[in-house]
């Protein structure tokens, strides 16, 4: 129900594991890199702070698209516009980055 109030107002984010999100019958993409321990934990804590300065959802301005396109940018992938089914988000950000497996993170200034 907070899915299509969310495309008419702002309803409380879920930005967690949800229910069937590993469960292939429901999954219809994924695109997963590789990080080393040091650059997974910076990679972390950027997702906890988004998590933190996202309370809210609504598919016009504060999307999954966007949070996934967020911390890819943060990861210093190439990330498709935002305004896009997730599917066929996650399919494009995987084509644009050439299916890429590993990442490093830039130094930290």
């Amino acid at each position: 129900m907070a899915y299509v109030v969310g495309h008419l107002t702002v309803v409380p984010s879920e930005t967690g594991a949800s229910y069937g999100d590993l469960d292939p019958d429901y999954l219809t993409a994924s695109y997963r890199v590789y990080l080393n321990e040091a650059d997974a934990k910076r990679v972390f804590a950027y997702i906890k702070k988004l998590q933190a300065n996202s309370p809210v959802w609504n598919a016009e301005t504060f999307n999954c698209t966007g949070f996934i396109g967020d911390i890819a940018t943060f990861m210093g992938l190439k990330v498709p516009h935002r305004w896009q089914r997730p599917e066929e988000y996650v399919n494009n950000l995987k084509a644009m980055n050439g299916g890429r497996q590993i990442v490093r993170l830039q130094p930290e200034q």
